[in-house]
């Protein structure tokens, strides 16, 4: 896959997730027994959205990002993404914040996944 198609891949999935993110989340903040989680996944939705319009944004203005740096900016958000699952992990242990840790680590995890999938796809392309 070429580094374009692997840009608009990136930014289209991020999108679809940040659209189910917020919505599914607001649905379980309406909840006291969800509360935590929907609160969490709401705000990681709203977050990760606005990530994917300015990279879809940027990437109609100027053209597709350098492949190179693209993969630079990739592995930092893997590692970044390796600190959200262990700041999940660790809100895990608390009754209080047990859902918001529990929806960290479900953020976490996907975009780990999404981060290193695409990193590997620049390296083999």
């Amino acid at each position: 896959m070429d580094a374009a198609a692997v840009e608009t891949r990136l930014t289209t999935v991020l999108g679809a997730w940040a659209a189910g993110s917020v919505t599914v989340g607001g649905v379980l903040a309406l909840s006291r027994r969800t509360r935590g989680f929907g609160r969490q996944t709401a705000a990681w939705g709203a977050v990760d959205g606005a990530i994917a319009a300015v990279g879809a944004r940027n990437r109609r203005r100027r053209g597709p990002t350098d492949p190179a740096r693209l993969r630079t900016v990739l592995l930092v958000n893997a590692g970044l993404d390796v600190g959200y699952l262990a700041l999940g992990a660790a809100l895990l242990r608390s009754d209080r914040w047990r859902g918001d840790g529990a929806a960290v680590l479900v953020q976490g995890a996907f975009l780990l996944a999404l981060d290193g999938t695409a990193a590997q796809a620049l390296r083999a392309g």
